[in-house]
């Protein structure tokens, strides 16, 4: 895993376009990521990384996942904080 790095603005672009037409087919299936919890966080991210290929568009079993962030929106802890809060 040594050498992989970090992706960078542009390489995140190219892998957040090429994810919408991404067969289910081709995605990595999350279950299958192994990542060493007692390792440094940059070194768990380049494990991650290299493992699922594109981190917009993979799966999780059957289902196929497409991730899409706005830079505008709430952060996941404040979607998260009213999901949790409107469930009450």
């Amino acid at each position: 895993m040594q050498g992989v790095g970090l992706l960078d603005r542009q390489q995140l672009k190219q892998l957040q376009d090429a994810s919408i037409n991404l067969d289910r087919d081709e995605r990595i299936d999350i279950h299958g990521i192994s990542i060493d919890r007692e390792a440094p966080a940059s070194v768990r991210a380049e494990q991650f990384l290299s493992q699922i290929k594109n981190p917009y568009a993979f799966k999780c079993g059957d289902v196929a996942v497409n991730l899409e962030f706005s830079s505008e929106g709430k952060t996941l802890e404040q979607a998260m904080t009213s999901y949790f809060l409107s469930k009450k």
